[in-house]
C-alpha cells in the first residue's frame, strides 16, 4: 500500500480518518485540505473489504428487491467484488464512496487526534492495471 498527500508519499502513521457524522464536510474555519491517494493492490484491497462487500451487496438486493428499487448494485448486476473491480466503471465509484470507503478507512488506519492528516472525503476510485487507486480529500490536523 502506498499513500500520497499532495503527490509526496507519506507513512501510513500520519493519517487518521473522520468517523464522525460530520465525514465529508469541509466547513470549519482555517481548515487546511489536501488532495490524497491510496494504492492499494487489487488482491489487498479485496483482502480489506471482500466480506463487508458481500453483506452489503447482499442486503442491497434484498432491499431492492422487497421494494422495488434500483441501487448501484442492480447496476451491475449484483456482482462479486472481483467482478466490479473488472468493470471499473462509475459504479465501482459510486458503490465504494457510499458503502465501503469508511470501513476500508477504519481497517487501514488507527483512530487519533495526533495524526497529521485526516482523510474526510473520497472523490474517487478506479483500477489502474493491477491496483485500486482511491482518492480524496483530507485535511491538516492542526
Amino acid at each position: 500500500m502506498n499513500i500520497f498527500i499532495n503527490g509526496l508519499e507519506i507513512d501510513k502513521k500520519q493519517i487518521s480518518v473522520n468517523t464522525g457524522l460530520n465525514f465529508g464536510r469541509f466547513d470549519f474555519e482555517g481548515m487546511i485540505i489536501t488532495q490524497f491517494k491510496i494504492i492499494l493492490t487489487v488482491q489487498e484491497f479485496k483482502d480489506f473489504i471482500d466480506a463487508e462487500y458481500n453483506n452489503i451487496r447482499d442486503e442491497i438486493k434484498m432491499d431492492d428487491q422487497t421494494q422495488n428499487d434500483t441501487s448501484a448494485f442492480s447496476g451491475v448486476d449484483y456482482c462479486s467484488l472481483t467482478d466490479l473491480l473488472k468493470s471499473n466503471n462509475d459504479f465501482l465509484n459510486e458503490i465504494v464512496s457510499t458503502y465501503l470507503d469508511r470501513i476500508l478507512y477504519e481497517k487501514l488506519f488507527s483512530e487519533s487526534d495526533k495524526k497529521n492528516f485526516i482523510i474526510n472525503c473520497t472523490d474517487g476510485v478506479i483500477v489502474n492495471n493491477n491496483t485500486v487507486e482511491i482518492s480524496g480529500r483530507a485535511y491538516r490536523n492542526s
